[in-house]
Parts: C-alpha cells; structure tokens; sequence
C-alpha cells in the first residue's frame, strides 16, 4: 500500500543510519529487550535507546511491557513492518557487521534457552507432540492470518504450527518459558512467532485480531473459566475460530460430579462462543478434550 510523502519520509530518515539499521536487522529476527540489544550492537543502554525511540516513534517498531521488561520487535502487519523488511531484503546478509551482530545474538538465545530450561515442569505436558499433532490434523493444511497460542507448550507448538500462519503470538505465565520458546523459535528462523508472557483473562491484544485462537490445557486451573473464554472471544474475529485442549481429569477434580464434557459446553455458552465438535481422546496415558468453537452470531455482531 502507498504511503503519503510526509509519512514515508521521517521512516527513512529513521532507517538511514547505521546502528538503527543494524536494529533493525536484529529485530527481524524477533523480540529483544534494551539490555539484549547493548549486549548484541556493543553500545551504551542510553544510546541504544535513544535509536529505538526514533524508530518507534517512525511506527517502524511495535514493544510490549513484560514484568520489568520492555521488548522491541518488527511488527509483521504494519506499514512500517513492511517497509523495513522490504529495506532488510537489500542487505547482504555477509555483511561483517551484520554476521557479527548474528553471532551476538545467538549468544543471547542460547542464554535465553539456558535460564529458560531451569524452570520446573510445566502442567505436566507428557503429551505435547501428540497434542501438537492433533491440533495439526484439526486444523489441516488451511492456513491462518494470524493464531494465538495459549498453553505450557509454546515452543513445541509453535515450531510446528507456526509456519501455518503469516503472524502467530505464542503466551504463558512464565518468564522463563517465555524466554526458553523465544530462544528455541528465533533460532528456527520462525521470525514471525512473537512470545509473550501474561494471564489468560487478560490478554494484552486488541479486540478482533486472530482468525485461530488455541488455549491448550490451561482453562481447569483458572479461578473463572467463563470469564478466560470470554477475553479469548473478544481477540478472536467474527469469523474466526477457538481451539481448546483441556484435561478430562483435571475438568473432573475442578467439579466432581459435573461432567466434563458437559462443563465445557457449559463455559464455552457463557462466554458467547458455540461449541462446534467436543470430543474425547487418549494420548501417552493422557485423558483430553478436544473442543472447537466459533463466536455467536449475537457476540460476533457486538
């Protein structure tokens, strides 16, 4: 799409100049904080900020809050996003410079990958690989614009959905888990897969924003199941769809005496969504649920 001249021109002018150019190059690449970014460009915190202002303010980057932290990437869907990869494609990748910013951050992602693999077990995720590939034949070999994934998985997930949608968001409430799937899916090249840390009943997205939202094993332990469904409805698109993975003896613990797969049906109606195909299935010993469901016409119209 074309850009007025007195919006394109401050963009330039903010990728003509070396550090912010060899940021940008980083950024590509996926989500970094301050910190990272004077660890891989060699520069002072301050001077390194000074160029992520300029470029954010350019509407070159996106950046998100993260507990104490603030990470910088290159958005997948805005003009500037576009831009700036159109600008990224022109560089020789065997730039000395830009092959030592490479080294740099991979350092960075192997010690992100580090202090991510001390982190206790999550959910006990015996089944992740399986799960993975259910949730793959459930899907098929549509693609999506954009999916958001919300479990104890997110590397493993995403490194084998995430080539299926143009931008893909993975989330948990662990930093650390966090930071583990930032290292492994950066490394993969899967630049567009952006991590983030945060609640289920509060997800930091705009209204409307996914076609494909995944919450895998994680609805059982929150304190209001209905109220998480409805903050997955509000950022799924009219016309979009819900993938819930749950464990049938957990949804069972939560409420004895309820049944499972009536509990859910009962949660995905009180969050306006309706409940397409519901259905249990055995992996690795595992007991799980596997639900679709899209938004109600009456939700969808609000």
């Amino acid at each position: 799409m074309a850009e007025p001249f007195d919006q394109l021109l401050p963009r330039l002018r903010a990728i003509a100049e070396p550090s912010r150019l060899r940021l940008l190059a980083v950024l590509a690449r996926g989500e970094f904080s301050v910190s990272e970014l004077t660890e891989i460009l060699g520069q002072s915190q301050p001077r390194i900020s000074r160029h992520l202002k300029l470029l954010d303010d350019a509407g070159l980057l996106e950046r998100f809050r993260e507990q104490h932290w603030i990470y910088y990437r290159v958005p997948v869907e805005t003009e500037g996003g576009r831009l700036t990869r159109l600008v990224l494609e022109q560089l020789d990748a065997d730039d000395p410079e830009l092959v030592t910013d490479g080294e740099r951050l991979q350092r960075v992602l192997e010690a992100r990958a580090g202090r991510g693999g001390v982190e206790e077990a999550v959910a006990g995720p015996a089944a992740t690989d399986d799960v993975a590939q259910l949730i793959a034949a459930e899907l098929g070999g549509q693609g999506r614009d954009a999916m958001l994934y919300f479990g104890p998985s997110p590397d493993e997930l995403l490194a084998r959905l995430g080539a299926k949608a143009r931008r893909a968001v993975g989330m948990h409430p662990s930093r650390n888990v966090v930071q583990r799937a930032r290292a492994r899916l950066h490394s993969a090249g899967l630049n567009h897969c952006g991590l983030q840390r945060g609640e289920l009943t509060a997800l930091p997205h705009p209204s409307h924003g996914f076609d494909l939202v995944v919450i895998d094993r994680s609805l059982a332990d929150v304190p209001a199941p209905a109220e998480a469904l409805r903050e997955a409805a509000r950022v799924l698109r009219r016309s979009g769809r819900l993938l819930l993975v749950e464990d049938f003896d957990a949804l069972e613990r939560r409420a004895p005496g309820s049944h499972p797969l009536a509990l859910l049906r009962d949660w995905l109606a009180a969050a306006g969504l309706a409940c397409q195909r519901l259905h249990p299935f055995d992996v690795s010993g595992a007991h799980l649920l596997l639900a679709t469901a899209t938004p109600e016409p009456e939700a969808a119209a609000a």
